[in-house]
């Protein structure tokens, strides 16, 4: 099966959970079927160890040949300007697709919808991954006060385009229940399909290092406004409880990039906000405890995954759990308020027994649960439903492959 992916840019590096949601399931699909994945801008780093053909625009162009005189699409309205929708590359990715001849097509984001919908005669599935539309109305439910205005205005253009263009596709798929439910109640899509993210649990592999009682930890994109506001939350209503009982007590905060808003939490008494690490693997080995007190995104929070994978006992609110299988004091400690979050790291720090048989269940969550493998097996299966009407075997190919089957539906 040939397979066009569509993304803003190449999923490297790994920064964030969309690059590691696409460049997961490219290189396993890529493993049985010819993939061709197409970015609109480059990335950071040229030399991705990609398995699959990559190709990049250069100024919206993907083709050396000439144009057929049709010209680009016509400028994008209001609402494609304001998500920068590039009408150059729309055309230029038709063109390509007419003459790649792919079986199905695959926009990596909501981005990548404007896109998709420029093509014809070819199945399209939208992966969502988070749904921008919930994720904006949480941002306005939970977000800073000074950025409302903002945030509504991105709530009402992200409801327009979505609206406007998921119809155009014949799949979506996205990470969580949640948004699974909440993308069919505003679109009334008759096909949305949860996929979620997964974890390498050899790489996430626990770590002999003892971990320091007296150091709690969190990661993220510190420029990912969910990640702001809870970082900002657990500073402000749980962190000066903490420190009253636990005055040695440390949090590292690590992050690639910054925020203005963060310059309070910066000099805040006990707080090491480290910035970007090149692996988080060390620094998590030696916190006790990994605290995600999420209060607004959706998704699957990559970093309980990690953690989890990691051995690592975490306190998280339900709105980070998500619909992760985690189940309150067997393998995750969940708090719904800053009082619940105190008590309960207190409670973490103070009993090492119950850390550890957290962190022991978290692992064995982690592997029986959260595996890429299979979220690519949902993948390849929607797109062969969608080239023919029989769903493909999946066997991975770490596992059993049928050589004779390899590459096709």
């Amino acid at each position: 099966m040939r397979i066009l992916i569509i993304r803003r840019e190449p999923p490297w590096p790994l920064y964030y959970g969309g690059r590691l949601h696409s460049y997961e399931l490219c290189r396993r699909l890529a493993q049985r079927h010819q993939v061709l994945l197409v970015a609109e801008r480059p990335c950071e780093e040229p030399a991705a160890p990609f398995n699959f053909e990559c190709r990049v625009a250069r100024a919206g162009r993907l083709l050396d040949a000439p144009d057929d005189g049709r010209g680009p699409h016509p400028r994008p309205d209001r609402i494609d300007a304001f998500f920068g929708i590039d009408p150059v590359f729309t055309h230029e990715l038709a063109r390509l697709a007419a003459q790649w001849r792919p079986d199905v097509a695959v926009g990596m984001g909501y981005l990548s919808l404007a896109h998709l919908a420029g093509l014809s005669d070819i199945p399209k599935i939208c992966d969502l991954g988070d749904d921008e539309v919930l994720h904006r109305l949480l941002e306005l439910r939970h977000g800073r006060l000074t950025r409302k205005w903002h945030d509504l205005k991105c709530l009402l253009a992200a409801l327009l385009y979505q609206r406007r263009y998921l119809r155009q596709v014949q799949a979506v798929t996205v990470l969580s229940e949640a948004d699974r439910r909440f993308c069919y109640a505003y679109t009334r899509h008759p096909r949305v399909v949860c996929i979620p993210h997964g974890v390498d649990c050899d790489h996430y592999a626990p770590q002999q290092t003892p971990p320091d009682e007296d150091r709690i930890i969190f990661w993220g994109s510190l420029t990912f406004g969910p990640n702001i506001s809870a970082i900002l939350y657990f500073a402000e209503k749980v962190w000066p409880q903490v420190l009253r009982r636990r005055p040695g007590l440390r949090w590292t905060i690590i992050g690639r990039g910054d925020s203005p808003a963060l310059q309070s939490v910066r000099v805040m008494p006990g707080v090491d906000l480290v910035g970007q690490v090149e692996d988080i693997r060390p620094h998590a080995a030696r916190a006790a405890v990994v605290v995600v007190p999420m209060v607004s995104g959706a998704g699957i929070k990559n970093k309980i995954m990690e953690a989890w994978a990691m051995g690592k006992p975490v306190l998280c609110t339900p709105r980070a759990l998500g619909s992760l299988p985690g189940e309150h004091s067997r393998n995750v400690w969940l708090a719904r308020t800053p009082r619940e979050l105190a008590t309960g790291l207190l409670r973490l720090l103070e009993q090492p027994g119950l850390r550890e048989a957290l962190g022991a269940a978290a692992r064995q969550t982690a592997l029986r649960h959260c595996s890429w493998d299979r979220a690519a097996q949902e993948l390849e299966r929607l797109c062969c439903e969608l080239v023919r009407p029989e769903p493909a075997a999946w066997s991975s190919p770490l596992v059993q492959a049928d050589p004779l089957l390899s590459g096709r539906c």
